[in-house]
């Protein structure tokens, strides 16, 4: 299959499910200003060219990451009274919230739920995600915040069962459904031509073996245990490299430890996205992604879709889906060592990495492009109304 033909495949698939539209339905979505960086942002803007349903972006949040709590509280408020005036001025069948579990963003939707209720709407609650072990509050009082909160809502959407036993556990009583996240086109559109070369062989590699992190970087997401499984694998691997994509609250301090243990080849790229984060994609030989937690981390999906073989923690929705050995390899391990083990096997293994990189480029092109995660949510739309055959 030519890359020409597998593009045109994708084309028409998303184009016919366009074509397949039901009744339309008026949706005002919350989201962050969609100009800000992090992934909530990120995955509107995935689905945005794609839903079939008529909606309303409606942002909502801070501008800045260094607004302070007099500028947030005045925030809330303005949100508030605009929410209202939107709900007032359309007529919308769902209102679409998307907070992440934490005190702040149950304030900040709660009300914004509340008002929607008032204007007898349909309110769908998507959650992107929280650190389970509830950041200061005991998971009883966080499930009975959660539940007089978001207890209002139609439905529920999270993005792991993990996340779903856990508001089953909270005694929720709302239909929850479990969703994916999407991929932006361009990085979708991007690998096309590799799933077409690889297709049919091996992939060549070079002597190089570079390895990919590319999230926050923040101790969370594991920027150290990355670092030190990449010194573990300098002692063998003297060509291996590590690139690191992304800022964060830990960069100085992360530059610091590489120049502080003398590691080579380590390179910082800074935040990237566009052209830019797809050719630091494609220029990978493989993901590494030592997270403490997530909800469903796009990161990872966009490394599969670009058919990188994957290491990484077993967190969030990566439980549901990854198959170990076929996509890369997945650990409960947070020990560097056990990291630097699994990727060893891939840089021994040549053979390896080209049958993960064809699984990999195959499964995310049928399951994480942007048009079919919105077909996915409009179908649930449909359904939370009562307008699905």
């Amino acid at each position: 299959m030519t890359a020409a033909m597998i593009s045109s495949v994708s084309t028409q698939s998303c184009a016919a499910e366009r074509k397949a539209s039901p009744r339309s339905v008026r949706v005002l979505i919350t989201t962050p200003v969609l100009g800000r960086r992090g992934g909530v942002s990120q995955y509107f803007c995935a689905l945005r060219p794609h839903l079939k349903s008529r909606v309303q972006y409606f942002p909502v949040g801070s501008h800045s990451d260094r607004e302070g709590l007099a500028t947030s509280l005045r925030r809330v408020l303005v949100d508030s009274v605009q929410f209202a005036k939107a709900l007032k001025k359309e007529p919308y069948d769902i209102v679409h919230l998307n907070p992440s579990i934490g005190v702040k963003a149950l304030v900040r939707d709660g009300i914004l739920l509340i008002i929607a209720k008032a204007f007898r709407k349909v309110v769908v609650v998507l959650i992107h995600g929280w650190d389970l072990r509830s950041k200061g509050l005991s998971s009883v009082l966080l499930g009975r915040l959660f539940r007089l909160v978001h207890g209002r809502a139609d439905a529920l959407i999270v993005l792991s069962s993990e996340v779903k036993d856990k508001l089953l556990a909270w005694d929720c009583k709302r239909q929850i459904f479990i969703h994916t996240a999407p991929v932006e086109d361009d990085i979708v559109s991007a690998c096309q031509a590799k799933l077409a070369a690889t297709a049919s062989g091996p992939v060549k590699l070079s002597d190089r073996f570079n390895i990919l992190f590319l999230a926050r970087i923040e101790r969370s997401k594991g920027i150290y245990e990355a670092i030190e499984a990449y010194r573990i694998l300098r002692n063998t691997f003297s060509s291996v490299t590590l690139t690191i994509a992304g800022e964060g609250a830990e960069l100085s301090a992360a530059r610091e430890y590489v120049r502080a243990n003398q590691l080579a080849g380590v390179f910082f790229a800074g935040f990237v996205e566009g052209d830019r984060k797809v050719a630091i994609l494609q220029a990978a030989d493989a993901y590494l992604f030592p997270s403490y937690y997530e909800g469903l981390p796009i990161s990872v999906l966009e490394a599969m879709v670009c058919g990188l073989p994957v290491v990484t923690s077993a967190v969030g929705g990566l439980r549901d889906f990854f198959t170990d050995g076929s996509m890369g390899f997945m650990t409960e391990d947070k020990d560097p060592k056990s990291f630097a083990d699994l990727l060893t096997r891939l840089i021994s293994n040549p053979d390896l990495c080209s049958e993960i990189r064809r699984f990999n480029l195959s499964y995310a092109n049928e399951h994480f492009r942007a048009c079919r995660v919105a077909d996915g949510i409009d179908s649930l739309y449909q359904h939370v109304l009562g307008w699905a055959d």
